[in-house]
Order: structure tokens, then sequence, then C-alpha cells
């Protein structure tokens, strides 16, 4: 089987389509001393914009997308097609979330309050995502590759993602920081939505460094003490949520593998 494209040239490539935060969770170290396998999941923002980019995605090894968007996201911008992939439209929040907050004060508030009432509203949604990550990484005969995204790839990508590493046995700093890498992205993806036309000038600085588009270490660390405080982590966050024993022993034993 022909290896798959290398992450940082399929970043390339995708930039042409206006897609700038797709990362492999692969190579992450546990506390057991075992490594993420590369090259099985993806991150991403926006897939949906994938055109000039196809053979390049194709070469991935993704044959599953999950689109973590609502219906109306998807009927207003687009969804992915590309010959040879499945796409699984998952929902994890309503078309009527609203990303605001009466009770976030200031800024550096705002999306720590709406993580919170994502996780407590919406954690059956992120549950039944992760087992439609479980079916397509437990092929043992076939080393295929699934990817997930949202629109900026940030939230409600950022929370699934820290879910399943959380799960895998990552340890919180480089959670946080695989969060965080999301800063690096926002304002290029904003400056591509301005230049055509998809989004006005009420977005400022303090969006970016603290508010909507923030992506700040802060914000994933309060949010995991919280889960930690409540439920004890994220496994068992998920567990009460329907998240099944088989899915996580897939997960674990399809994604682990030992350091060298």
């Amino acid at each position: 089987m022909k290896a798959p494209m290398s992450t940082s040239r399929l970043r390339t490539e995708l930039a042409r389509d206006g897609i700038f935060n797709t990362r492999d969770l692969g190579g992450l170290t546990t506390a057991t001393g075992s490594i993420v396998r590369p090259g099985r999941v993806l991150r991403a923002d926006a897939l949906h914009r994938v055109k000039q980019s196809a053979p390049a995605f194709r070469s991935s090894g993704v044959t599953r997308v999950i689109d973590l968007r609502d219906e109306t996201e998807r009927e207003r911008a687009g969804v992915l097609d590309v010959d040879g992939i499945e796409v699984i439209h998952h929902p994890v929040l309503d078309p009527t979330f609203g990303w605001t907050s009466e009770t976030a004060v200031v800024p550096a508030e705002l999306l720590r309050t709406l993580y919170k009432e994502i996780l407590e509203s919406y954690g059956d949604r992120f549950a039944s995502a992760l087992t439609e990550v479980a079916e397509v990484i437990d092929d043992r005969e076939q080393l295929h590759a699934v990817a997930f995204h949202c629109s900026l790839g940030k939230d409600r990508t950022g929370l699934l993602a820290a879910m399943l590493l959380s799960l895998l046995g990552v340890d919180t700093e480089q959670i946080i920081n695989d969060y965080s890498r999301s800063s690096n992205a926002t304002a290029v993806q904003l400056q591509w939505l301005w230049s055509f036309g998809f989004v006005g000038d009420e977005i400022g600085d303090e969006d970016l460094t603290d508010g909507l588009w923030s992506a700040k270490p802060e914000t994933l660390r309060s949010t995991l003490a919280w889960i930690e405080d409540r439920f004890g982590g994220f496994e068992n966050y998920l567990i009460d949520n329907g998240l099944d024993t088989a899915a996580m022993d897939a997960l674990r034993g399809s994604l682990l593998v030992p350091a060298t």
C-alpha cells in the first residue's frame, strides 16, 4: 500500500483551499510510555472547502470524515465531496446554540463558560462521535485514517480532540498544548475569510487574543479542571454519556503503540 502523504505536506496543500488548522494527533506520549500512532487521526478545520487539494487529501489515508457542524452551516458553506472518502454528518451542537453568554462579563471568560454549557448539554453527541472514530481505526487489516472537523477546527474539534487524547492517557499539558496550537491559525483564517467577504469588520484584536476566536491554554486548562472536579475526568464523563468499553478498547488498541 502506498505510504500516506505527510501531514506537513498535506497542510500546505489544504491551505490552497483556505484550510489552515489541520494536524495529526499522532506522536503524543502517554503516562505509560506509549505514543499515539501517527497518521490515524487528524483534526481539522473547514474540510468542506476541499477542492484543489482533493488529490492530496485523498492520498492522506483518510477514509472517513466526521463533520461536526450543524445542518445550517452545511447548507450555507457546503460539504466535503471527495471520491473514496465517506462523510458522516455528526452535529455536536444544535443550530440554535448561541456563541454568546449572559454570564461571561469579560472576553477571557466567554469560551470557558460556553465550553461548560456544551459539555453539560451535548455529551452524548461527543461520545457517539468517538464511536465513529473507533469504527474506522479498529480495522487491523488496513491502516485507515479518520478526520474530524468543524468550521475553525478549534472549539468543537478541540473538545473532541481533548476527549480522545485524555482517553488515550495523554497528559493534561500535552492536551492543552495541542489545543492552543489553534491560536496560530485563527488570524490566518480570519484574514482569509475577510478577503472573500465572509465576515465583516466586527471581529477585533480582543476577539483573537481573549474572546471567541482565541485558543488560550488557560481556557482548556479551566475546562479540564472542571471535568475532573465534576466527573473525575473525561473517561467517566464519556461513559456517563454512553461511550461503551468496546469503543474505548478499540481506540486504545489501535491508536497506542510502544515508544521507540
